[in-house]
């Protein structure tokens, strides 16, 4: 693969939505293998410039100004598309995913609305499906269920609904968040789980008033009953992995981060690689948990191991980010999709605000209901939540692996845990100048420490993500009225700490550098509602739930649609090191982007969910086409 060096041609006019214009070049440019022209395209460069044209050679974007700088660019061999002033814009970046294989859902409730009714109902439809198994020993596992929305409002239910089912089967009911499952009696029982079974370190196993476990399962809890389960048939991975990439290419994604990977699935898209089929940027962060001492100088011998492995198998050249020790040229730009070990993650400093599991960590209690549901009388309760781990642990860890090139993402919830996370992350940059003497990367571009989520943020602590470097990866999507927030969590929280959840408005205010992360599947994959969401913070759940209508503390905590598409693509790409390649439509980087059916910024706010990508490409292949697109 041809390594380009940039071409310093353009210049940038300032202004909000400026204008690129592109002055004579002293050599007649080369020709251009593709050509994009008589378009919008929203370059997300630092002056949020717009221009009409673009040219792309060897995967690198050549030119990008207006419609008669281009001509010079247009060969006997160029392919122009003409936009017919469509917007492009660069590829989606998620900087926070889990579900990158099309993994074989079995029972699936598809995150709808249900009542308890509808719940059973369509339970015992995949209890009769013989595709899901017969046999008294053969599992059944429920997905995809958004617990909060049981209806009516209020609805709580324990194993007795899953035992009341006729069946001996045993049976997992997992929630979207990934936080929390229900299992029967039955499942209970095979995984051993009885009064006396003792909390796992990380999880929770909730009993009902005779202390007997009520079939909720916490966290690291539900690992009890995985454990118990027998292994499923074997699905070839490497088609899983190329079923998933095609998913995110339509979805427009063209980098992304997976969350809590193994080995396995490392060695599984290094084999797609080698085949040629990865359709976007590939990074990883491998699975830990609390880790000290010589059990974790061991886990980052395995880092390696994975990384010397898989990164670099075959013949591909693989990218070499600024987080790595690189040659005083830059970064070299490989078109073609690599595989890229990044370090760890998510590592668990807690679990989740939603009642009724609220093992989020709190400074302050979660309020309790002392009134009735009629009369409400909001009062502290005992409960804080849960910190999984220590914040000298998470310091230790973020530390150590930052002096072996490797980066940290941790899962940070409630606000006590973001405070242990920052402070873990103050100890990391206290390690500094050591960890640039042993590893050999300039330290000042270096270490790029993550925090998913930080869904709730004390007001003391605005400022040390920007102070500290430490990138917020914040999930859109969630920041609405919905049973998920305004239900399970606000009334919990009280009127202060409300105003302060999903604080993506706090932070940019502050400074922070937001990113985008989907966590995908807790979520549906829809980059495109994400966006809107961030803009608008409120979903239109329609007449049949007025009590979901309205925004989520916009005028606070709303994102510009300039910032909401920052943080999708050119902050993301910062929170994987790649964003001296990728994230912006900039002379010299690779051309990873996408053409829109409709323009963001000239259609209702309301309206951005309904966008539809009509081809993606990356390092100037197309890797997806709409249908009805064919320029």
């Amino acid at each position: 693969m041809t390594i380009l060096t940039p071409n310093p041609s353009h210049v940038l006019i300032a202004g909000a939505l400026a204008t690129l214009s592109v002055g004579a070049a002293a050599d007649a440019p080369s020709a251009a293998d593709t050509v994009l022209r008589d378009g919008s395209i929203y370059t997300v460069d630092a002056e949020h410039s717009t221009a009409s044209a673009l040219a792309v050679r060897d995967g690198v974007i050549t030119y990008v100004g207006d419609e008669s700088g281009v001509d010079a660019y247009v060969g006997p061999e160029t392919r122009v598309i003409d936009l017919e002033g469509r917007m492009v814009m660069p590829g989606l970046q998620d900087a926070h995913i889990h579900g990158i294989t099309a993994g074989r859902a079995q029972c699936d409730l598809d995150y709808r609305p249900l009542s308890v009714d509808e719940f059973t109902s369509h339970i015992e439809g995949c209890l009769a499906n013989p595709d899901f198994g017969s046999g008294s020993d053969d599992w059944l596992v429920v997905e995809n269920w958004y617990v909060q929305f049981l209806k009516p409002k209020g609805t709580q239910v324990t194993r007795k609904v899953l035992d009341e089912l006729d069946t001996d089967r045993p049976i997992i009911v997992r929630d979207v968040w990934g936080h929390s499952a229900l299992a029967n009696s039955r499942a209970l029982e095979l995984a051993g789980i009885d009064a006396d079974t003792p909390d796992p370190e990380g999880g929770v196993i909730k009993h009902d008033d005779r202390g007997q476990p009520n079939g909720w399962l916490y966290d690291d809890a539900q690992f009890l009953v995985d454990d118990a389960m027998p292994e499923r048939p074997p699905l070839d991975p490497v088609e899983a992995a190329r079923r998933g990439m095609a998913v995110l290419a339509a979805e427009g994604v063209t980098s992304f981060q997976a969350q809590s990977e193994s080995r396995e699935t490392v060695k599984s898209f290094a084999r797609l690689r080698e085949a040629h089929g990865l359709t976007a940027r590939a990074h990883f962060l491998i699975d830990s948990g609390a880790r000290r001492g010589e059990e974790l100088s061991a886990f980052i011998d395995e880092l390696d191991a994975i990384r010397n492995a898989y990164e670099h198998t075959g013949q591909l050249p693989q990218q070499v980010y600024a987080w790595r020790p690189q040659s005083p040229e830059g970064p070299r730009l490989v078109a073609e999709p690599g595989v890229s070990v990044d370090g760890v993650g998510e590592v668990m400093a807690d679990g989740i605000l939603q009642a009724p599991t609220q093992t989020a960590a709190l400074l302050e209690p979660y309020r309790v209901n002392a009134g009735s549901e009629e009369n409400p009388r909001w009062i502290p309760g005992d409960n804080r939540g849960e910190a999984y781990i220590d914040g000298e642990t998470l310091g230790e860890m973020a530390s150590r692996f930052a002096e072996r090139g490797y980066q940290t993402q941790i899962h940070a919830i409630g606000d006590r845990a973001v405070r242990n996370t920052l402070d873990a992350f103050a100890m990391l940059r206290a390690e500094d100048a050591t960890a640039a003497e042993a590893s050999g990367y300039e330290r000042a571009g270096g270490s790029r420490p993550l925090m998913s989520h930080a869904e709730l943020v004390d007001e003391a602590d605005h400022e040390r993500f920007a102070q500290l470097g430490v990138v917020p990866v914040m999930s859109y999507q969630w920041a609405k009225p919905a049973p998920d927030s305004t239900d399970a969590v606000k009334p919990y929280l009280g009127p202060e700490r409300w105003a302060g959840y999903e604080p993506e408005g706090d932070l940019a205010a502050a400074g922070a550098r937001i990113a985008y992360g989907s966590d995908y599947p807790v979520d549906p994959l829809d980059h495109w509602f994400a966006i809107e969401a961030a803009v608008l913070r409120e979903a239109d759940w329609g007449p049949e739930f007025p009590s979901y209508a309205g925004d989520l503390n916009a005028e606070r905590q709303a994102l510009s649609l300039e910032a909401a598409i920052r943080g999708i693509t050119l902050n993301a790409a910062y929170a994987m090191h790649q964003d001296e390649a990728t994230g912006s439509l900039e002379e010299g980087k690779l051309a990873d982007l996408l053409i829109l059916d409709q323009n963001l910024f000239e259609i209702p706010a309301e309206d951005i969910s309904e966008t539809r990508v009509l081809m993606t490409m990356v390092g100037g292949d197309v890797v997806h086409r709409a249908e009805d697109f064919r320029p």
